[in-house]
């Protein structure tokens, strides 16, 4: 297939202009959107079914499966329903014979690599009713009904299972649709720093010319700013003054550089919109009607930090923000079991459990 007239095929080379440049430059991601998904993880609940293919992935490998290493380094905020983690404990002597192990091996694994980076989350019965699709799962299997109430309720979010016949209600249609979900996020994360490396390319020398300067202005005051001027005068004016042969190889140069940058650019920005549409179709679509209740325990789930009342009041929706009061003795009344107040007056969603080893 050939190219079009207004897309250059792949590798042809022609010069960037400098409202093209510009252009890259102001619809890029910005240095601290480099980090954004640090900053607002993806939200992903865990079944009971992909804890078992899980731990036979580390057992076979020695290293845990994406879903824990990218919970580890940040860009996956990892939940489980506290009955989910009943269940999973129930299930582990089931799962050491099938994997060759001892129960004692499988706990070990839980509570060194993948337990300290969940937050297990305690769901009250009234929460657990509040979306429709939660229900029609219990319909299905009563046992995974807790993991799809807390999915339901975090959603958009990444659910963590094999058993995508009983979690059809959430929008699940293969076996593998939430493992898809954190490759497509491992995805997005790279295509969002690729395209952040190409913006640095050209900034880099303007962000070192202006710390130098801003370094300088600190020792001699505003005469580095007045020197910095002069220089990039300087530099216009001896290019202007170069033999025209000289001036055009110094374009050319430029042009070959910015061309580069520019199929950069456009590959970069595929790959992040092919990652997007991936982890989009892969993901639990959110709730048609948000509550209350479900927005406080989404802005919980994405806070790196424990979050106030009055702080977690200012981040709500104008349409779902409770009253102040209201919203401290919700928090107050679901202390340890769906919040935990890790610091006074500073609440988070779940805690951290260990598994008890078995005797022995």
């Amino acid at each position: 297939m050939e190219a079009g007239n207004d897309v250059p095929a792949a590798g042809a080379a022609r010069d960037m202009s400098p409202e093209e440049l510009a252009d890259l430059l102001a619809s890029s991601y910005s240095f601290d959107g480099w980090y954004e998904l640090g900053c607002s993880p993806l939200l992903a609940v865990l079944d009971t079914s992909c804890v078992r293919t899980g731990l036979h992935y580390q057992l076979r490998n020695g290293s845990p499966p994406a879903c824990v290493t990218t919970a580890q380094d940040g860009s996956v905020r990892l939940l489980m329903e506290y009955d989910t983690l009943v269940e999973t404990s129930r299930k582990l002597p089931k799962f050491a014979k099938g994997l060759g192990v001892t129960t004692a091996e499988l706990t070990r694994i839980l509570n060194e690599d993948w337990l300290p980076y969940i937050n297990v989350v305690r769901l009250p019965p009234e929460l657990r009713q509040v979306d429709r699709r939660a229900l029609a799962v219990r319909e299905c299997d009563q046992d995974d009904y807790p993991a799809a109430a807390l999915a339901a309720l975090l959603s958009p979010c990444i659910l963590l299972t094999h058993n995508y016949t009983d979690f059809g209600a959430l929008g699940m249609e293969s076996w593998s649709q939430g493992v898809d979900a954190i490759v497509a996020g491992i995805e997005l994360r790279i295509g969002l720093i690729h395209m952040n490396a190409v913006v640095i390319v050209p900034a880099a020398p303007v962000m070192a010319i202006g710390s130098a300067a801003k370094w300088a202005s600190q020792k001699i005051g505003p005469w580095a700013w007045i020197i910095l001027g002069l220089l990039i005068v300087g530099g216009i004016l001896i290019y202007k003054n170069q033999p025209q042969e000289r001036r055009d190889t110094i374009k050319k140069v430029a042009g070959q550089v910015g061309s580069v940058l520019l199929d950069e650019a456009t590959r970069a920005t595929a790959e992040v919109d092919q990652a997007r549409a991936q982890l989009h179709a892969c993901v639990v679509s959110g709730p048609q009607n948000r509550t209350p209740e479900s927005a406080i325990m989404r802005e919980l789930a994405s806070s790196d930090d424990p979050l106030s009342a009055q702080r977690l009041a200012e981040l709500l929706d104008e349409s779902l923000r409770p009253p102040v009061g209201r919203l401290r003795a919700f928090l107050r009344a679901n202390d340890n079991m769906l919040v935990y107040e890790a610091r006074r007056g500073g609440f988070m969603l779940g805690t951290h459990y260990r598994l008890r080893p078995p005797p022995g």
